[in-house]
């Protein structure tokens, strides 16, 4: 038992933040060739910490396999790589040999979303959710040893970082904006809906508040605002009269220290936010398009997974590649996964971060990212329905 629970744990910080930190780390440490070296294993490790946790969950997986939830989960990815098969036979132009997207699939979204639907919730959530906020400060930490002379250079975003002549190398800018908004909100959350924590606790959520504006500033993703954006009404939906005072109190307490924070890093986080608003332009506009002809060739069961690249859209690239039987499939897992997690925050506030992740999974994979790389949106997706198992 106590080494499925560590293998929870190290699966819960690893399964967004945690390898990106691993990245940084190697990357700091002068690895940026080896870093392969080190992430392959790491996933395989990972699969095979989750396959065991599976394993211990038979006798439930046994008890819910009429569960019509995992039907359509599996149809979906039944059919996805069926597709994946289709497109290498017929010798398509693929950014990835065949096998790797049946691998990316299996470990970032099928994996997770089993797990983390099979496990007890209410026993593991403290686990989980400290795991995810520890991630996200020690991405913070190697982010900011990482990028120090980025910081004090004021670039704005580290990609640019180059073109001011500083030729360290970098992370994803998008994963670090994106791994700075989630570890944000959950600190926030923590703040608001934990009234357990101790003074030294509430201090560590503080500096890793700053830690995730750091990554969120030098990501500068507009699509991290929107997520941020999207997850701050869960506050003052599912806060009383005292929490929601909390979380006015806590973000206008903050905004002296986002201000300071984006005129010290130069971040271009907003002007480009701003810029996207008046043109309309999200900078994937000819993905989009050609997805969408894509899927308007072959509308009923999708035609090519990839063209040339994915294009940034779990929704188009599942279109695309699956058609409207594929989108039907996905889209009432999503439905119900959010009906049941938007519910159940109602009755305990446990739940809430649940939403939280799984809404900027959402809006984070429909912005960037392959939908074989989901792993937020389809983990917090899995969480959503253990609380389903636990109502039936």
């Amino acid at each position: 038992m106590k080494l499925k629970q560590n293998s929870i744990v190290v699966i819960s910080f690893f399964v967004f933040s945690g390898y990106y930190a691993l990245l940084a780390l190697l990357i700091a440490l002068g690895l940026t060739d080896s870093t392969r070296l080190v992430t392959i294993p790491l996933r395989m490790i990972t699969t095979i910490l989750m396959l065991y946790v599976l394993i211990f969950e038979f006798k439930s997986i046994q008890n819910n396999k009429k569960n019509p939830i995992y039907l359509l989960f599996i149809l979906f990815w039944s059919l996805y790589f069926i597709k994946v098969l289709i497109n290498e036979s017929n010798l398509y132009v693929l950014n990835r040999r065949w096998y790797e997207y049946l691998f990316y699939a299996v470990n970032f979204c099928i994996l997770p979303f089993l797990m983390f639907s099979k496990i007890s919730f209410n026993q593991y959530k403290r686990k989980i959710l400290s795991s995810l906020i520890f991630s996200g400060f020690l991405m913070g930490l190697t982010s900011l040893y990482l990028y120090k002379a980025i910081i004090l250079a004021g670039v704005g975003r580290i990609s640019m970082a180059r073109y001011s002549g500083i030729e360290d190398e970098t992370l994803s800018p998008i994963a670090l904006s994106y791994a700075g908004a989630l570890t944000l909100t959950l600190c926030f959350y923590e703040l608001v809906f934990n009234k357990n924590k101790k003074i030294t606790y509430s201090i560590y959520l503080y500096i890793t508040i700053i830690l995730s504006l750091l990554m969120f500033f030098l990501g500068s993703s507009r699509g991290s605002i929107v997520a941020i954006v999207m997850s701050l009404p869960l506050f003052i939906i599912y806060g009383g009269a005292k929490n929601k005072l909390k979380f006015i109190v806590s973000f206008i307490l903050s905004i002296p220290i986002i201000i300071y924070g984006a005129n010290k890093t130069g971040t271009s986080v907003f002007e480009r936010t701003s810029n996207t608003l008046e043109s309309g332009d999200f900078g994937r506009g000819n993905l989009w398009v050609d997805a969408w002809n894509e899927f308007l060739n072959n509308p009923i069961l999708g035609g090519r997974i990839e063209i040339g690249f994915y294009p940034h859209n779990f929704i188009l690239e599942t279109l695309m590649a699956t058609g409207i039987i594929g989108v039907v499939l996905l889209f009432f897992l999503l439905f119900k996964g959010f009906k049941n997690v938007y519910l159940k925050s109602f009755k305990d506030p446990n739940y809430i971060w649940v939403f939280i992740i799984l809404i900027q999974g959402f809006v984070q994979h429909t912005f960037s990212g392959a939908l074989y790389f989901s792993v937020v949106l389809f983990f917090s997706l899995g969480l959503s329905f253990s609380q389903l198992k636990q109502n039936e």
